[in-house]
């Protein structure tokens, strides 16, 4: 028999009829009160069409608590109001970021329930993105009043927060995109007149109809030469300005010299014009700097990305009374109160209070600390089950997560030895070929023949033009990168598949990373015989279905019976008592339960105060990860495991996996230190971790390496984003680097060949500008039909 499905959010309904509402006629039930009361809303308000017309289920909704209300009513404070919005004369604008959204339909629905509300100026819902772009007039509605709307309808929303550089790079990106669709589409339009002519040479065309074709593709050039080349022009004058030549001073004397002549050309009516080569040629080198932008977006995205984990309100105790305030203008000393599953909005200490607190997002490791007054607490960690008062020492932009921030900026700030490299090389082939048109124009226009000084020079810019050499890279590299994402790989930065094959030391995160991020048991040590192992793990499992604590769920597989407690107690931090069949039953750490510790355990079990077991517990190791290392060592290379784990766990993970080195216990600085050694040991280093606490010494490695479970901020910042849980995709991207690697080779090979047998051809005049644009675009399609060889491997 079929299980009946919640209206709204399509999971069991186990309820029977308690929830109900009409529907087009028929009864419609729900899971629970929540659903039953956003579908009432949705309906209510003349929406139904959202469950007409929706393409996947609602997420499941819960019914507004008085807490989560106030929480929304913070918002409200002008100092946090206006950090969060912009202010355009009497509307405000925001960016909300909305979970739940799951289709179109859900998008439809928050704009028309908005729409219907006074005061609402605008209001755009993008699916994909799942945020929505509002303007209000805060004077007649109330930002708390627009997130209760939304989360009436069942989704959550809070305040957007970018900063003001990432939207300076999507400015950005949408010029690079602009200047490519110039350049693309009028390429086209140039190119089909060119054959035109080119045939009429053959066939005899009218020269009214040579003119006519010459003048349309003049005017269809000029915006790619004056528009869409822009940056190279830029780039080439402040290179010039600095005396240091680089790749885009040749391409731009190139572009104009070309565009100019053919120009001239036009005017006068007399030689030929080169105005697709213009068009061709601006086109695939925007294709090139389009990837090599996109590539330092990523990167830049990752330091800005780590502000939007932290609070933007805080809970301030002014004279004992709470006030809602902007985590940003918290100060050292201040007082503030941070309730159960809130996120500290600053570094300090606990005033008053005691609880656990998730520190992952900044140590990696899962295992929850206890805190009690006097314990230090850091910013972006979750307090978990208890009620703070902590007293800030820090403000946000000095605290543990600052510092980190400022340790990724300044290792995402030095340039790789490799770039130094290539930039040194390509200074010194741009210098030559300008002294070599320099001595070609001389040479011809004082002692061969001066009327045709001006087309060899010509003929030698464009033959020698480093199109091919501009192409050799990216066009490989953009192939490739295709290629392995359809094998699950997500490279963002392309600088990645030119370090992959001299990378020599592969660095591994634990937690999270080799192993799955959960608890499981390792070893019971039975201490009594009274009891069996089983019945011993099926009474802490009773104890801990009481607790929220992430070890407790270590422990549901084992529950086989259910078991009558009374009197549960929790201690926040250590552990959890009651009473069963009159026996006082105890189960935490070492002090709570006046254990002697016991090497490697981490929970005690006592029966009125007499020990009874000790569980090991153990982070499972993903099952391809043994296979995996074997595969790596077996080509060379040395791993090492760099963890903020202390515990004995690190040990028998790097001596059972056979890692060649191993450092534990390692905070984000270490972390980064223990890499920077390496580096300046000339290793080349690749990085695979899973958190915030690895942010640092992921731009400190050559490259960096995350899982699609991993955190978001982790796959935003890394290079390489595996798309699959499945570790053993490292050899894939390994493979896939080296065959990349060939093939660039093998492109510069040709391009600096092509370049050695063609200058000295168009020096001394057996090359004209006609079989130097042929020349030319023969050797950027050999390049480009090489690199696309990758796409088939």
């Amino acid at each position: 028999m079929s299980t009946e499905r919640c209206f709204h959010c399509h999971e069991p309904v186990l309820t029977g009829q308690q929830f109900v509402l009409p529907f087009e006629g028929e009864p419609r039930s729900f899971c629970c009160a929540g659903c039953q009361a956003v579908a009432d809303t949705i309906i209510q308000q003349g929406l139904a069409d959202y469950y007409r017309f929706r393409t996947e289920p609602a997420t499941k909704a819960d019914a507004m608590p008085a807490d989560l209300a106030a929480e929304l009513a913070s918002y409200d404070s002008p100092d946090v109001l206006a950090d969060l919005s912009s202010i355009e004369g009497e509307r405000s604008k925001i960016e909300l970021s909305i979970s739940g959204i799951s289709c179109a339909a859900c998008a439809w629905l928050i704009e028309r329930r908005l729409k219907q509300l006074p005061g609402i100026a605008s209001i755009s819902v993008n699916s994909g993105t799942q945020r929505a772009q509002i303007e209000w007039l805060p004077e007649q509605l109330k930002l708390s009043h627009i997130l209760q709307d939304i989360a009436r309808l069942g989704y959550q929303a809070s305040p957007f927060a970018a900063d003001q550089e990432e939207k300076t790079h999507k400015a950005e990106l949408s010029r690079y995109l602009k200047r490519l669709a110039v350049s693309g589409i009028l390429s086209m339009q140039v190119m089909m007149l060119a054959i035109a002519l080119y045939f009429g040479e053959w066939t005899g065309i009218d020269p009214e109809h040579q003119d006519y074709l010459r003048w349309i593709s003049l005017l269809l050039t000029t915006p790619v030469a004056f528009y869409a080349a822009l940056p190279f022009v830029t780039s080439a004058w402040r290179s010039i300005v600095n005396r240091k030549m680089n790749m885009d001073v040749p391409v731009s004397l190139a572009i104009y010299y070309t565009y100019f002549a053919s120009a001239y050309a036009t005017v006068t009516e007399t030689g030929e014009v080169y105005f697709e080569s213009v068009c061709m040629f601006v086109f695939f080198l925007q294709l090139g700097k389009f990837f090599e932008y996109r590539a330092r977006a990523k990167a830049r995205d990752a330091t800005s990305n780590l502000l939007k984990i932290m609070p933007v309100t805080a809970t301030q105790l002014i004279d004992g009374q709470p006030q809602s305030t902007s985590a940003r203008r918290l100060q050292p000393g201040d007082l503030i109160l941070v309730k159960a599953g809130e996120t500290l909005p600053a570094d300090g200490e606990v005033f008053d209070g005691t609880s656990s607190v998730d520190e992952s997002m900044l140590t990696g490791e899962y295992q929850p600390i206890a805190k009690v007054a006097g314990s230090t607490v850091l910013a972006g960690s979750v307090n978990h089950d208890g009620v703070l008062q902590v007293k800030v020492g820090q403000p946000l932009a000095l605290s543990r997560l600052g510092q980190i921030i400022a340790l990724q900026q300044e290792t995402l700030n030095q340039k790789p030895k490799l770039a130094e490299k290539t930039d040194e090389l390509a200074q010194y082939f741009v210098e030559r070929l300008l002294l070599i048109a320099l001595a070609t124009f001389l040479v011809w226009f004082f002692w061969i023949d001066a009327s045709r000084a001006f087309w060899v020079t010509l003929s030698v810019l464009v033959a020698t033009c480093p199109c091919a050499l501009a192409l050799a890279t990216p066009t490989a590299i953009t192939c490739s990168l295709a290629q392995l994402n359809r094998k699950h790989i997500l490279i963002k930065n392309n600088q990645v598949l030119d370090r992959l094959p001299d990378i020599q030391q592969i660095v591994f995160d634990k937690t999270g990373t080799l192993t799955q991020g959960r608890f499981s048991v390792h070893q019971v040590h039975l201490l009594q015989t009274k009891q069996d192992k089983a019945s011993l793990l099926n009474l802490i499992a009773n104890l801990e279905r009481h607790s929220e604590h992430p070890i407790g769920k270590a422990f549901q597989p084992y529950l086989q019976q259910e078991l009558t407690l009374s009197k549960v107690q929790i201690s926040i931090g250590a552990g959890i008592s009651a009473l069963w069949q009159g026996q006082l039953i105890q189960v935490g750490n070492a002090a709570f339960c006046r254990a002697k510790p016991i090497r490697g355990a981490m929970v005690y079990l006592t029966i009125n105060h007499e020990l009874q077991a000790a569980i090991e517990l153990q982070d499972e190791l993903r099952p391809e990860v043994p296979a995996l290392l074997q595969t790596l060592k077996a080509k060379g290379y040395q791993l090492g495991l760099l963890t903020g784990d202390s515990s004995s766990q690190a040990e028998r993970v790097a001596q059972q996996l056979g890692f060649d080195w191993l450092e534990k216990g390692c905070s984000p600085e270490q972390k980064v230190t223990v890499i920077q050694q390496l580096t300046a040991q000339q290793q080349k280093v690749m990085m695979i971790g899973d958190g915030i606490n690895d942010s640092a010494c992921f731009h400190a490695a050559d490259v960096s390496v995350t899982l699609q479970g991993s955190t978001d901020l982790a796959k935003n910042q890394a290079d390489v984003l595996i798309l699959r849980n499945d570790l053993s995709l490292l050899t894939t991207l390994l493979a896939g680097a080296e065959q990349t690697a060939r093939t660039i080779k093998q492109n510069l090979a040709w391009s600096v060949g092509y370049n050695v047998i063609i200058i000295p051809l168009a020096v001394v005049g057996l090359v004209s500008p006609y079989i130097a644009v042929l020349g030319m675009s023969f050797s950027s399609l050999l390049v480009v039909s090489n690199s696309l060889r990758l796409l088939k491997s």
